[in-house]
């Protein structure tokens, strides 16, 4: 007999077989009970998680004859059988490779004639959104007035791609990701059956790995008992995908955070020559750092910081996002890990500011350190002793080391500020989006912004529509649209290129808005508000602004006769203050 791979074999043959997906399976049985099929399903969810295996359980469920009354079919009865040996009237399509209007229009020219034995024909198509507009425009009518002995059911794993036409005249199901717990246990129950000899771990892993698809996990358990003939171990899992065990995350993670470059540098060598997946390694990564963070707050587990942790995740985050588009890989993990490792010399800088700023304090006051001479690239100051020369040692020492070392990105000192918005606008610009917000024109803003995988592939564009795409589209009205991140270095590197973000925003969603961005604290904030004063037709008044929203300040540092400073010297005010320093 031909071998079946182990994802056909077992998938459900009932309703009751299929796994975590309670809520779709009610909706479909109370539908079948009262007699109330709809005409078109939209099925959306991740992969292998059951929809296209529910989708023929209802095909087959609306044509038997003499279904049971836990809604199973017979299996029996002609029209069971005879969808057993392919009918004609369940026809399946696969929209990736059949995506044209050409094939819409011939499914349209057939979906009159009657079944060919069965009591419905049943149109399953497949990853829906990949058809062309035109396509699904040739859809439209038939999909909302089918003949009633029609019925089609969608599935698609990117429902936000499906058009808001299409999804208004179907009834949608969502299925969600399998729970891991409930994939290791129907692993365990096929290993039994089919004789697979596998470590309890191992399954772990492989539940773990499948993110919520029972496909994949499945697809995983065929090929290791391919690979391995006798007993699967964690260590074959690990081998065969190329990922790393708990420990050596674990160690690696310590490697990082105590600051052991060499060896950090060492290990990514080793892990590029082994062939790993960095991706895979980042997510495995960021998954062990949250669970730290967990350990920290919720046991007395203090072995590292939780704001280094939560640093750490961050900087994960921003690699993984690097890593789509990157050109060699190592490269990047390498450059955003030891720049991350280095957060502790620039924090120093900051550390000194304060020593400084401290201990020449009330004693030094009307006292001034003269910069005299200022060289680069090897910067020096030389210092007049006046008055005392072990006060004028210490300044020279913490100037060193101020100068010589990198301050943070989060703690820009005021003189470097590169612009300031004016939050009276900025509420102003709030409230007027949500005063005149549209659901319709979000809807159309969203199909739009599908389009940024465009501008993300041109090189002239890439970084800011990458920023752009940790964003989401979260109220818009005529004149107006508010842009949520959960980022606040996302939020920051877009107002920093301010004039450049509108211009592609402007291009992208064609039309010309009035942008304010905001943290998804600060989103959350803004809809409670709204909640609470929605009936208030006083409170959301649009308001003509009357200031600008955003300044770009400049870098002036200013003295009696506005003189503009070197950046060196800046650095010098900044830490000792403008009533110790004066340049010559």
């Amino acid at each position: 007999m031909e071998y079946q791979a182990l994802y056909r074999k077992y998938r459900p043959k009932t309703f009751k077989d299929v796994v975590d997906q309670e809520s779709i399976l009610k909706i479909i049985t109370n539908s079948l009970k009262e007699n109330k099929i709809s005409h078109a399903y939209l099925f959306s969810g991740p992969r292998g998680t059951g929809k296209t295996t529910i989708a023929k359980l209802l095909a087959k469920a609306i044509n038997c004859t003499d279904l049971q009354e836990d809604f199973s079919t017979c299996g029996k009865c002609s029209n069971c059988l005879d969808i057993e040996n392919n009918s004609p009237d369940i026809i399946e399509i696969d929209a990736a490779s059949n995506n044209g209007v050409d094939e819409i229009r011939e499914l349209k020219s057939k979906i009159n004639l009657v079944p060919n034995k069965l009591k419905y024909k049943v149109y399953i198509i497949d990853e829906v959104h990949m058809l062309s507009i035109s396509a699904f425009n040739a859809l439209l009518k038939t999909l909302e007035e089918p003949p009633s002995h029609v019925v089609f059911i969608l599935a698609t794993t990117e429902f936000y791609k499906v058009p808001t036409t299409i999804v208004s005249r179907c009834q949608c199901l969502n299925f969600t990701r399998i729970k891991t717990e409930n994939i290791e246990k129907r692993l365990k129950e096929i290993s039994k059956i089919e004789n697979i000899k596998i470590e309890d771990e191992a399954i772990r892993e492989i539940a773990l790995y499948s993110e919520g698809g029972m496909r994949d996990a499945l697809g995983m358990l065929d090929k290791l008992a391919s690979y391995s003939l006798k007993e699967i171990t964690v260590k074959d899992f690990l081998s065969i995908n190329g990922l790393i065990s708990k420990s050596d995350i674990d160690n690696f993670i310590n490697l990082i955070l105590t600051g052991k470059t060499l060896d950090v540098i060492e290990k990514l060598k080793e892990f590029d020559t082994l062939g790993y997946d960095f991706s895979k390694l980042i997510e495995k990564i960021m998954q062990e750092v949250r669970d730290l963070m967990v350990l920290y707050y919720t046991t007395n587990d203090k072995k590292y910081n939780p704001q280094d942790l939560s640093d750490l995740i961050i900087c994960l985050n921003e690699t993984y996002n690097l890593l789509r588009e990157a050109a060699n890989r190592k490269i990047i993990v390498e450059v955003k890990l030891l720049t991350f490792m280095n957060k502790e010399n620039a924090s120093l800088a900051s550390k000194n500011q304060e020593i400084a700023k401290t201990s020449l304090g009330e004693e030094n006051k009307g006292k001034s350190l003269k910069i005299v001479e200022i060289k680069e690239p090897n910067v020096s100051l030389e210092v007049k002793e006046e008055p005392q020369e072990a006060i004028s040692r210490e300044i020279a020492e913490v100037s060193k080391n101020v100068l010589e070392k990198q301050k943070p990105e989060g703690n820009k000192p005021k003189s470097l500020e590169k612009y300031k918005i004016n939050l009276e606008v900025k509420k102003q610009r709030v409230d007027n989006t949500f005063a005149l917000a549209s659901k319709v024109l979000k809807n159309m803003a969203i199909d739009k912004w599908q389009n940024l995988i465009d501008y993300i592939n041109k090189e002239e564009t890439s970084e800011l529509s990458g920023l752009l795409k940790d964003c989401e589209i979260g109220v818009v009205s005529k004149n107006n649209i508010i842009l949520v991140t959960k980022y606040e270095s996302v939020l920051d590197k877009l107002y920093d290129n301010w004039v450049k973000t509108n211009e592609l925003l402007k291009e992208l969603l064609e039309e010309e808005y009035k942008v304010v961005i905001l943290s998804d604290l600060e989103f959350k904030e803004e809809v409670k508000n709204y909640k609470e004063h929605m009936n208030d037709k006083d409170y959301y008044v649009y308001k003509e602004e009357s200031k600008p929203f955003i300044e770009f300040l400049n870098k002036e540092v200013e003295n009696n006769n506005k003189v503009c400073y070197s950046s060196l010297v800046e650095k010098a005010i900044d830490a000792f203050g403008s009533d110790i320093v004066e340049v010559e």
